[in-house]
């Protein structure tokens, strides 16, 4: 990482003509935070702790690659289930493991059978580096079952887009550390296909998993 650079995280108009709602990490650093008027629910009126989206993101229906090598149709794999999907990377020094920990934390306060209906999917945004068995390690340290998937670069941004969370292609600095920028929101899929809800970066464990018992 290059120590100079920070994170701008806000919310962007990515994918306005759905009302998407994404935010943006640049290179995982420090916080600043700007928000951009996109549409989503008033938090006065949703039910949910978390961002409620006006006009829902639909999963999308691409194949990617497992951390064991195998082909993995996210649209396919999710049908059933409350499909939690983040795009990060896991050299991130605080967001992505943050997230992670509180997923993990968020799903040891649900019930059995509502924990048996809901999957974590964790989509690398630095491919060349996050091997199959860097992510099958990394993401053990939060929760055995979570998935790792990743792809070409082109393919892991087809996805994001398709998701409305904004990602850049990993930049090398002159000092030869790597800058990856992505979206920091968890897109929480219902078993509809579609995410009415997001949880932003500092979304506490107990919000979501008061907004999963509500809907798996």
């Amino acid at each position: 990482m290059n120590p100079r650079s920070t994170r701008i995280a806000r919310l962007v108009p990515m994918a306005a003509a759905i009302g998407a709602l994404a935010v943006l990490s640049t290179a995982c650093a420090s916080p600043s935070q700007e928000v951009a008027q996109v549409s989503q629910v008033s938090s006065q009126q949703s039910k949910y702790k978390g961002t409620e989206l006006g006009i829902p993101t639909p999963i999308p229906p691409v194949t990617l690659t497992d951390v064991n090598g195998k082909p993995y149709d996210l649209k396919a794999n999710a049908a059933g289930k409350l499909t939690l999907v983040y795009f990060g990377y896991t050299h991130c020094p605080d967001e992505c493991p943050t997230t992670m920990a509180d997923l993990a934390s968020a799903l040891r306060l649900i019930p059995a059978d509502t924990r048996a209906k809901v999957q974590v999917v964790f989509v690398t945004t630095d491919p060349d580096r996050d091997t199959g068995p860097v992510m099958k390690a990394w993401l053990g340290k939060f929760d055995p079952s979570f998935i790792g998937l990743t792809g070409t670069v082109a393919q892991v941004d087809n996805a994001a887009k398709l998701a409305a969370t904004p990602v850049e292609p990993p930049k090398k600095n002159p000092d030869g550390s790597i800058e990856v920028d992505h979206g920091t929101q968890v897109n929480a899929f219902g078993t509809d296909g579609l995410a009415h809800v997001v949880w932003l970066s500092g979304v506490a464990p107990k919000d979501i998993a008061h907004d999963i018992t509500l809907l798996s």
